[in-house]
């Protein structure tokens, strides 16, 4: 993977992460402080949608599939970073879900990067154990 394509990826990353901040600070009350089937398929829905989105830009660049984690890692770390702030400052930034969300939101957070990170570990280490090719070189027979 080339160093434009992590910049890329971290330039990503930034974008969903402060679109994401932004739709929950107006309305993450209804997506936290509802019902609890609502809080989980919410949870279930972003993380699924996060890395779908995130593994096929990555196909859509002609990422090999051993890079992914890569990939993953670059556009997950900036929304990581960024939430430490958020979480540390939540009553105030996120001022229209009340302080006691904070833990539901962090555990929401935890499931889309998670899931992120770990379908793209499980891609690449699937694209690394498969080998190259069967064919055998001239003059490598044994």
């Amino acid at each position: 993977m080339s160093t434009k394509d992590r910049v890329g990826f971290i330039a990503l990353g930034l974008l969903i992460w402060a679109a994401g901040t932004s739709v929950y600070r107006l309305t993450g009350s209804s997506f936290f402080e509802g019902s609890a089937t609502g809080y989980w398929l919410n949870v279930g829905f972003t993380g699924i949608l996060y890395a779908v989105v995130s593994l096929g830009v990555m196909k859509w660049r002609k990422i090999q599939q051993k890079d992914w984690l890569q990939g993953a890692i670059c556009i997950a770390l900036p929304g990581m970073l960024g939430e430490i702030p958020i979480l540390a400052s939540f009553s105030e930034l996120m001022s229209n879900m009340q302080p006691e969300t904070a833990g539901r939101y962090a555990a929401f957070l935890f499931g889309g990067y998670s899931t992120l990170i770990g379908m793209a570990w499980f891609m690449s280490a699937r694209a690394s154990s498969q080998p190259v090719s069967e064919t055998r070189l001239v003059g490598t027979e044994q």
